[in-house]
């Protein structure tokens, strides 16, 4: 029986990058005149078991959040696959999937019904939703309408209260006002003691060594260390140190 939450095998990703944007129409179909291939992720592999907690670290552009969006389905590997066994809680771009002109109460099940859960199940966490954001009459009002936090706040309770079973989090660790970012800290912190598998990145080595057993560096674009985490951060630290 497998006993891997995240499954990643030969796992590559290569943005196309134009000068003109009259280039692309025609690189759709024929795939030439594109003006420059950018490789984020290198043919990755690797597992998460069930109930465990990974750091992902290296320099920004290494290929982190892209790695992180595409397990996360927000994005599409190029080639190789991902294998996710469980619901996942995507603590990656908040907001994004919600309808502007969608008041917080409709876009809750708008982006729920698109993550793949029923109004039914919805309504069994919405009063709980409601306290946790603290938005008032906000909530049934546009989004078009909202702060930035304010759309943060929204879309860090679906992806907490939904109860997922894996959480992918990339950078976010606390959100919105300082009131807001203690909730969702302790909120964070509940998740990640209650043995979920998760994927966890961030630039905070405390925040490695706190939550995490086990760390993969990538480095341009590949895998250069997975394993301890005390070997791995000292290994990243050199390179920092070295500007390599």
């Amino acid at each position: 029986m497998d006993d891997y939450a995240i499954k990643v095998e030969n796992l590559t990703k290569i943005f196309h990058l134009f000068k003109k944007d009259f280039k692309i129409l025609p690189w759709i179909f024929t795939k030439k005149g594109c003006d420059l291939e950018k490789i984020a992720l290198d043919n990755i592999s690797f597992e998460v078991k069930k109930g465990e907690m990974v750091g992902v670290i290296g320099k920004n552009g290494a290929g982190k959040s892209t790695l992180m969006k595409i397990i996360a389905g927000i994005t599409y590997p190029t080639y190789g696959q991902v294998d996710v066994k469980g619901r996942i809680g995507s603590l990656i771009n908040l907001s994004a999937g919600f309808n502007p002109d969608f008041t917080g109460r409709q876009n809750i099940y708008y982006k729920g019904a698109m993550m793949g859960y029923s109004d039914e199940f919805i309504d069994s966490i919405l009063e709980q939703i409601i306290e946790f954001v603290d938005l008032g009459d906000y909530f049934d009002l546009p989004i078009r309408m909202y702060s930035s936090g304010m759309s943060a706040r929204l879309g860090f309770a679906l992806a907490v209260f939904t109860s997922p079973d894996i959480l992918i989090v990339d950078e976010v660790f606390a959100v919105g006002d300082k009131n807001f970012q203690e909730k969702s800290r302790a909120k964070t912190t509940e998740l990640f003691n209650a043995g979920k598998s998760v994927l966890f990145s961030s630039h905070s080595d405390n925040l490695i060594r706190k939550f995490c057993k086990r760390i993969i560096y990538i480095k341009d674009a590949r895998i250069a260390f997975s394993g301890d985490v005390e070997e791995g951060l000292a290994m990243y630290d050199e390179d920092v140190r070295k500007g390599c």
